[in-house]
């Protein structure tokens, strides 16, 4: 599908993410944790907000695996629900990690939001973000924003066929 235009939510924290993406891999969640949370992210916002999310782009700033041991590294693990008895429930334990990330959905737009302003992008990018920090990412929570940076809603190109991301860019 063609992509009208992207949203940028720069430098989430995530604490307490799921480690383990696969049977035989751990490190980062996988690539379906986030085309999840990109479903759940448009289903939340409602199909009058105008936004039809169709890509998904991870950049991972840094990470802190939730481990111990020096040579053999080992999750700490923890077992989590308790059940009404006090005892442990039979469950199978995850490798946890905080996640330092920015994400990047393609979008397409409605006919409305495709001839918007620039600021009702701006608005609709700080809903979209507000209403992320709500989610859980691959399992874990969202830290509440520490960043100075925002989110921003670029279109790629303008009603009359100019390079909207260029002209963003400029301002910038």
């Amino acid at each position: 599908p063609d992509i009208d235009a992207l949203l940028h939510i720069p430098q989430l924290s995530v604490q307490n993410a799921n480690a383990i993406s696969g049977p035989h891999s751990w490190g980062h969640p996988g690539p379906t944790h986030f085309t999840g949370l990109m479903t759940a992210l448009e289903r939340k916002l409602g199909a009058d907000f105008g936004l039809h999310f169709v890509a998904v782009g991870i950049v991972s700033h840094g990470y802190q695996t939730q481990t111990n041991g020096d040579y053999v590294q080992r999750f700490n693990l923890s077992r989590n629900p308790v059940g009404k008895d006090g005892a442990t429930c039979a469950i199978v334990e995850e490798g946890r990690i905080h996640l330092q990330l920015s994400l990047v959905f393609g979008l397409q737009l409605d006919e409305v939001r495709k001839t918007a302003s620039d600021d009702v992008l701006d608005e609709l990018a700080q809903q979209a973000g507000r209403t992320l920090a709500t989610l859980r990412i691959a399992g874990g929570s969202v830290l509440p924003g520490r960043s100075a940076l925002k989110p921003r809603l670029t279109r790629l190109a303008d009603p009359d066929g100019n390079n909207g991301a260029e002209k963003r860019a400029a301002q910038f």
